[in-house]
């Protein structure tokens, strides 16, 4: 089967992994990353069996899953085990691939790029590039303005202007 509207609208959720060993420092600072239900390797994934989940969705030769939902397991993976160049790797190409699926709606496009580009983003955090994690969460946002986008974007802002959130929030309210 293929990715198509029906299915990313009806079966797609998304999954904030915020408790493994880890990402034990990243989950405390508050960024989140997304997974694909219904992927294969994504159950092994959340339970914090990187490896075996990286082979299962390494291995996988069926057709109910597609490649961007393999590679944004793979981005989590990678990116959970610190094994930040397969990360790169994996979360570049789930964004290429969210550009280029033809059969699907933009609007569907766009909120795929924008997930790709949030996992990207903490991927980037992780390898403590500010910058390209500024710029992957700004465009997440711009392309869809889910929560997961806007919190990652709002968690890095607060880290990089060395305030809490809360504060932001705070002083943005007077």
């Amino acid at each position: 089967m293929k990715f198509t509207a029906k299915k990313f609208a009806t079966a797609v959720a998304l999954s904030v992994l915020a408790s493994s060993p880890f990402l034990a420092s990243a989950a405390s600072n508050g960024y989140k990353m997304v997974l694909i239900e219904d992927t294969p390797g994504v159950t092994t994934i959340q339970a914090g069996q990187l490896q075996q989940g990286i082979s299962e969705v390494t291995n996988y030769r069926g057709a109910e899953a597609d490649s961007f939902s393999l590679q944004m397991s793979l981005c989590v993976a990678y990116s959970r085990l610190g094994q930040l160049d397969q990360a790169q790797t994996a979360c570049s190409k789930a964004v290429s691939l969210a550009q280029s699926s033809p059969t699907l709606p933009t609007d569907a496009k766009r909120e795929m790029r924008a997930l790709a580009y949030s996992n990207r983003g903490v991927m980037h955090v992780l390898a403590n590039d500010r910058v390209a994690a500024l710029e992957d969460f700004k465009r997440a946002v711009s392309l869809n303005t889910n929560d997961i986008n806007q919190h990652n974007l709002a968690r890095l802002t607060a880290d990089i202007n060395g305030t809490e959130i809360n504060q932001i929030a705070y002083n943005s309210a007077e």
